[in-house]
This record gives structure tokens, C-alpha cells and sequence, in this order.
């Protein structure tokens, strides 16, 4: 794995942390850009480096289709990552005033194998010497309109390469910088405000359920009402932090049961039905296990944000 490979590697992360990935996935247009373009931006590089570890040829074996391939594939990544940047933050990259090595091996390659029968309004033609083609070079002669004459260069492919792939990870460590720096604000939010610190005294509103059901204590029904507020305190907290709770796919299967045990005590509490209900009993014992649960998670969140 290069470094290209390991930047997209790191940016796919990025891309699928919870809190990052319910935002992106809400434009189901932006989210499928942001994944086409991930995995067009490793597929090309696969390409290039496959061109590189190739023998020697000449136009005679493969050498165009070679030479095609490895110009395309250039070009193709630099459309990927035009468009991630799209996806990301709404921005196109301006290629000839910001990265004007990648912008030669755009231009390159649109002379070459994009446009070479006409350029503009018939401004320019390009031909490929075939007798040049190799793995290191190839020569490309173009006929310039307005100025009446032919042209002459010496493409060196090595070059070509190290242009593109210095330039790529130049706007790729952009990317993650961004990112990163997006996400470190956005933890910064919730520094001093530990979500499991919502949990305190809660051991205390089970303990006065559980006598509702042992000793028709009185109360309760308020202290059920607070382990309700509480849960639902928790999960706009989460949401908070990762746009919804489901993004943690944990943290949603422990409040599904959580809610299942609230619907069925909230009901017998309502029929007054409490003392002495032996399911009342088993639903608290599992909300307790399932508090528990979730208590660690809130913990692991806290770890994550502070």
C-alpha cells in the first residue's frame, strides 16, 4: 500500500466515523459522489502502479493501450478527487491556479488521448509518435492553428507519475487535515459535558420501583417518570454527538430494549397494577442489566469526546 493508498485508506475512516457518516449519508446524492469517488481514487491507483510493474514494450505490444490506460487512469483519479472535494465541502478544485503539476498532466493528457483530433475550435492536433512509445517516454508532436507550425515534445512517464502522485497526496493530506480539524471542533462541543454523569443517581429511582413492586411503595411512579426523562435526556444527547442514536449500532439495539421495558412497566403503572407482578419484577431486572449496558457506553463516549 502506497501513500495514496494509505491517505484514502485514512479518509474512508474519517468518512465513516458515526458522527460524520449520519451527516453525509442525509444526501443520499453527495454520499454516493463521496463513495464513488473514494473507491475510484484507490481503482486508479491500482492502475498506475500496475502500469509501472510492467516489461518493457513498444507500440508493437501494447504500448498504446498501455500508454491509454496509465494517461486515463491519471486523469480519472484527478476527476475523484475533484469530486470528493465537491462532496466534502462543496468545493471544486482549481487545478491550474492551485496545483499547475496536475494541471500539466490534465492538459497531457487531453492533448494526447482525450482531444488529440481537435482541440478547441480547431486550435490544435496531436499526434503520438508510435515509434516512441516505451515505458519511460513517448513523443507527442502538435500542430498549433495560430501559429501555423508543428511543435515537438519529449513526455517523460516517471515524471508524469511524480507530478501526479505529489500533487494527489498534497490534496489528500488537505482533506484529512480539514477532517480532522472539523472533528476536533466538534468534540470540543461536548469537552465538559460527560454524557454518563446523566446516569447519576438513577441506581436510586430503580431501587424505588422495585419497592413499588415488593411494598406498593408510593413514589413509585415519580421515580419511574425520572428513569423515563433520564433515557430520554441520553438520547438527545447522542443525537447531539452523532446526529442520531442510531448511528451507534450498540448503543441503538441497547435503547430498543430499554424502550420495549418502558412501554410495558409504563402500562402496569398506569393500571396500578405494580404491587406484587412478578413481570414487573423480571422487566426491571433486565432493565437494570440493560442500564448497566448502556452506562458503559455512555463511558466509552465520554472517552471519545474528551
Amino acid at each position: 500500500m502506497n501513500a495514496i493508498e494509505h491517505k484514502e485508506k485514512r479518509i474512508r475512516d474519517l468518512v465513516n466515523h458515526p458522527w460524520k457518516l449520519q451527516t453525509l449519508f442525509e444526501d443520499k446524492s453527495k454520499w454516493n459522489k463521496l463513495c464513488a469517488s473514494m473507491d475510484v481514487i484507490g481503482d486508479t491507483q491500482i492502475a498506475i502502479n500496475d502500469f509501472f510493474s510492467l516489461p518493457s514494450f513498444s507500440s508493437n505490444t501494447g504500448g498504446y493501450l498501455f500508454l491509454y490506460g496509465l494517461l486515463q487512469a491519471f486523469f480519472l483519479q484527478q476527476d475523484a478527487i475533484n469530486h470528493l472535494s465537491e462532496a466534502l465541502f462543496n468545493k471544486q478544485i482549481d487545478w491550474k491556479n492551485d496545483y499547475p503539476d496536475i494541471y500539466h498532466v490534465r492538459e497531457l493528457r487531453n492533448d494526447s488521448i482525450g482531444h488529440p483530433t481537435k482541440r478547441g475550435s480547431d486550435k490544435s492536433f496531436h499526434f503520438i509518435a508510435r515509434y516512441s512509445i516505451s515505458n519511460g517516454m513517448f513523443r507527442l508532436m502538435s500542430y498549433y492553428s495560430d501559429l501555423n507550425k508543428h511543435l515537438y515534445r519529449d513526455v517523460n512517464i516517471q515524471e508524469l507519475k511524480e507530478k501526479q502522485e505529489n500533487s494527489v497526496i498534497e490534496i489528500l493530506d488537505n482533506v484529512i487535515e480539514l477532517m480532522e480539524k472539523e472533528y476536533e471542533e466538534h468534540k470540543k462541543q461536548f469537552t465538559n459535558n460527560k454524557i454518563s454523569e446523566l446516569t447519576n443517581g438513577i441506581g436510586y429511582s430503580i431501587s424505588k420501583v422495585y419497592e413499588g413492586i415488593y411494598n406498593n411503595y408510593p413514589l413509585a411512579e415519580m421515580n419511574f417518570s425520572i428513569i423515563k426523562t433520564t433515557i430520554n435526556t441520553i438520547k438527545k444527547e447522542i443525537e447531539n454527538r452523532y446526529g442520531k442514536f442510531s448511528a451507534l449500532k450498540g448503543v441503538e439495539d441497547v435503547i430498543r430494549r430499554i424502550d420495549h421495558i418502558i412501554q410495558r412497566m409504563d402500562r402496569w403503572i398506569n393500571e396500578n397494577n405494580l404491587l406484587n407482578n412478578n413481570d414487573a419484577e423480571v422487566f426491571m431486572d433486565s432493565f437494570s442489566d440493560r442500564f448497566k449496558e448502556l452506562e458503559r457506553m455512555l463511558i466509552e463516549i465520554d472517552d471519545e469526546f474528551k
